[in-house]
């Protein structure tokens, strides 16, 4: 099953020419996880062609507006749209308030059922498991409450060399077995080692979602050989100190955090609308982290 990442918003804060607020797109087997979703959002969607009601699972990192703010919007399109399947919400604490809040002012009643999930913890936390993947949170140090996710697909069955199959006879029983890593054991009682008689594993499609955060090390045991790490990089070098200050990181940080972490693919975004140009975010990070990726809204990533 292929897996494809589509990048809605790299804003900060503010909207800024051409830069939408935080909002990424995971799409599974007909399945889409949306993770934030600033103001702006459902229109995203709609200018790249995302069906909305695909849409199983959203996954809120921290109650800031540029992460939020699109959230209302969409359950109420959704709802408009005559939506009948049920949406999960996963986010901290007081989420499933404000959203009720909302709309029991507005005395809307959400035609489809909504599960709000409450994510905490100082640690990470498996949040959620199907046979497709699984899901997982860990806190993030900001000025509030704040939760990264990490997706994980489940692991693909083996494929056994075709040359062992042409040259046994394997009963149809056996076939499942070995690709679910069992070593073969024929008539005679010879063994066949699993390793032997089947193709290497491939590497474990994976994603991290590290949104608004200050820099602290930690972070890279939680997102340890993540196949494409998203950390915000609100800042560069040379503003290091806002970045301190306002609980954020620069791209010199981000790359350091994937260096330590061992991750495979780096993608910034979050850029503060102080940057008309974020070509230098890509150039600060290469030297501590050579292959990495600048959000641009549109951008679709095949993982």
């Amino acid at each position: 099953m292929p897996v494809k990442l589509s990048i809605l918003g790299t804003s900060a804060a503010l909207p800024a020419k051409n830069r939408n607020l935080s909002a990424h797109l995971l799409e599974i087997d007909g399945h889409s996880l949306l993770f934030d979703c600033g103001e702006g959002t459902q229109f995203q969607l709609k200018k790249y062609k995302k069906k909305i009601h695909n849409i199983s699972c959203i996954f809120i990192s921290h109650f800031h507006g540029d992460h939020l703010f699109g959230l209302p919007g969409l359950i109420s399109s959704m709802h408009l749209l005559d939506r009948v399947k049920p949406l999960t919400i996963y986010g901290p604490e007081g989420l499933e308030q404000i959203i009720k809040s909302i709309y029991s002012l507005s005395k809307t009643k959400i035609k489809y059922p909504i599960e709000f999930v409450v994510v905490s913890g100082n640690t990470k936390v498996k949040i959620l498991e199907n046979k497709y993947f699984s899901v997982y949170s860990f806190p993030l140090k900001h000025s509030i409450e704040t939760y990264g996710y990490m997706f994980e697909k489940a692991k693909d069955l083996l494929n056994i060399k075709k040359q062992f199959v042409k040259s046994n006879k394997i009963p149809v029983e056996w076939f499942v077995k070995i690709k679910q890593g069992e070593d073969y054991i024929d008539d005679l009682g010879n063994v066949f080692k699993n390793k032997d008689i089947t193709e290497p594993e491939k590497d474990i499609i994976s994603y991290a979602y590290c949104s608004d955060t200050v820099y602290f090390e930690d972070l890279a045991n939680w997102v340890k050989n993540v196949g494409l790490l998203y950390h915000e990089s609100t800042f560069l070098n040379e503003n290091k100190e806002d970045a301190k200050d306002k609980k954020h990181s620069t791209a010199q940080q981000a790359a350091m955090i994937a260096n330590k972490a061992g991750v495979k693919k780096l993608l910034l975004g979050h850029f503060s609308s102080r940057y008309t140009d974020v070509s230098d975010f890509e150039k600060e990070a290469k030297p501590y982290f050579d292959n990495v990726i600048l959000g641009k809204e549109g951008l679709e990533i095949n993982l």
